[in-house]
């Protein structure tokens, strides 16, 4: 079934990749559920969970997407989906920060999972998912059995470039607001206090 040969079995055993019970002459024996295990661990097999397979793609901005670099992410991440026996596999886009947590469609997804509705996520490079906080969605879809599965290993140097320096001025744009908004509110409250004083103000 795996194709290899009893020596590799055995460095499978002594590496620890493959688990075996032990006849009582100390022969190796593999039940069908480590067999299943170490399968599906490889992307051999793939068990049919009544869940659904999701491909996620995003980009930053609507120019991004303009471009096709939307199309071209998720098209990518779909075929290599393909090759891993994908249930009910479903694509799913969007347009947003990586930084933004309000994204609808990301919400949405998580919810899903929560629900234990999704089988595995496939997602071109883990920011595709978040800038940041990463790892606590990784540890709730482990918590309910979904594998978040990364295509690409290499992300181009000149896309992270671009994508970091949005993301910046998202947070720059954003605290700015935030420090304008409260500093006139209180020039607000300081005209409000002298008006209460009776003082005319120009």
């Amino acid at each position: 079934m795996l194709n290899v040969t009893t020596q590799s079995v055995t460095r499978y055993d002594l590496a620890g990749e493959m688990k075996f019970e032990r006849t009582v002459k100390n022969r190796r024996i593999i039940t069908r559920e480590n067999l299943v295990e170490y399968l599906q661990k490889h992307g051999l097999i793939y068990m049919d969970n009544g869940r659904a397979d999701v491909v996620y793609a995003r980009v930053s901005t609507h120019k991004q997407r303009e471009r096709g670099n939307l199309d071209r992410q998720a098209e990518t991440v779909a075929t290599f989906a393909s090759t891993k026996n994908p249930q009910n596999l479903e694509i799913i886009t969007e347009v947003g920060s990586g930084l933004n947590d309000n994204r609808r469609e990301l919400r949405k997804l998580l919810k899903r999972i929560v629900n234990k509705e999704i089988g595995r996520v496939f997602v071109n490079y883990k920011d595709r998912l978040t800038r940041f906080g990463y790892n606590y969605i990784l540890d709730v879809c482990k918590e309910v059995g979904t594998e978040i599965v990364i295509v690409s290993s290499e992300i181009k140097e000149k896309s992270i470039q671009e994508e970091l320096a949005e993301d910046l001025c998202s947070i720059i744009h954003s605290f700015s607001g935030k420090l304008y908004g409260l500093r006139n509110g209180k020039i607000e409250k300081k005209l409000n206090k002298v008006k209460e004083m009776g003082v005319q103000t120009v």
